[in-house]
């Protein structure tokens, strides 16, 4: 291949990347979340009373991959330290603390699980004050595993199955969550144990998203892995976290460094396609 028609073929590769990482979240705004622009959101680790710890081998970082993440190049890894299954690695945001609960009308998030248990995939938990006023006396909690018809709620509907080593979706907005005080389900694993968000808000309509009770918690919505036994042992990743009010919707893009924003990867779209025409010209 002569050297002007590698250029072209590079900068065309460029381009076409440009416009599918612009077009793959069309209709919100994505937000780049990394280790130097957090954004609102914050790494922590617990142990099995939700206490701050620190336990060698906790992984909690932003890294390239794995395989092709829905949102840029990179994903939030989360992974409990050996012997300590019974504690958590988790990412939590409080930029939506003190927002009520039923205003949230976009939100979903996607996974790739490593390792589990045999049964858990890295899930979301929101604290709520159920009164709207003072600090969170509640949280909702939303697992994968319980999002099929005979996992979890058949009048709920059907998000397949959670596979390993593979990226998942998961919309929690329409899915099935239990809670700490038992207003939905109590015990997850079978039909009907979870509930939608419309039942807990019918019971609790002023309900608000607030920070975590825990003392090694956090903002009020999470991404999680862990609390389960002490010899389980957890590893997944998360990104693609949308979340939307009628103010407006965010899907934040979790990568292992700052990137351009859309903004800017517009603009080196352009300018590679400006170079190839210049180059054709030539």
């Amino acid at each position: 291949m002569k050297a002007s028609k590698m250029i072209r073929h590079l900068l065309a590769s460029a381009a076409l990347s440009v416009i599918t990482g612009l077009t793959s979240f069309a209709g919100a705004a994505t937000v780049v979340v990394s280790p130097g622009n957090m954004d609102g959101w914050a790494f922590a680790t617990t142990d099995s009373n939700g206490d701050a710890a620190t336990f060698p081998g906790t992984i909690t970082q932003m890294v390239t991959g794995p395989a092709a993440p829905p949102a840029g190049i990179g994903s939030a890894e989360l992974g409990t330290a050996p012997g300590h299954g019974d504690g958590a690695a988790q990412i939590s945001t409080t930029n939506f603390d003190g927002t009520p609960l039923g205003s949230i009308n976009s939100l979903s998030y996607s996974t790739y699980d490593t390792v589990n248990n045999g049964q858990q995939f890295p899930y979301m938990q929101v604290f709520v004050s159920t009164t709207g006023s003072g600090p969170a006396d509640d949280w909702l909690t939303f697992e994968p595993p319980y999002q099929q018809p005979a996992t979890g709620n058949p009048g709920l509907p059907d998000q397949g199955a959670p596979a390993p080593l593979q990226w998942q979706q998961w919309n929690a907005l329409e899915g099935g969550w239990y809670d700490a005080d038992g207003f939905l389900g109590t015990n997850p694993g079978g039909s009907g144990d979870v509930d939608s968000l419309g039942s807990f808000l019918t019971q609790f309509p002023s309900a608000t998203i607030e920070d975590s009770p825990f003392p090694g918690g956090l903002g009020g919505i999470e991404l999680l892995v862990g609390y389960g036994g002490p010899t389980d042992n957890f590893d997944g990743n998360v990104d693609a976290v949308t979340i939307g009010t009628a103010g407006g919707t965010s899907t934040y893009d979790f990568e292992p460094a700052s990137v351009p924003e859309p903004a800017s990867l517009s603009l080196l779209g352009i300018g590679a396609g400006g170079l190839m025409l210049r180059r054709r010209r030539a």
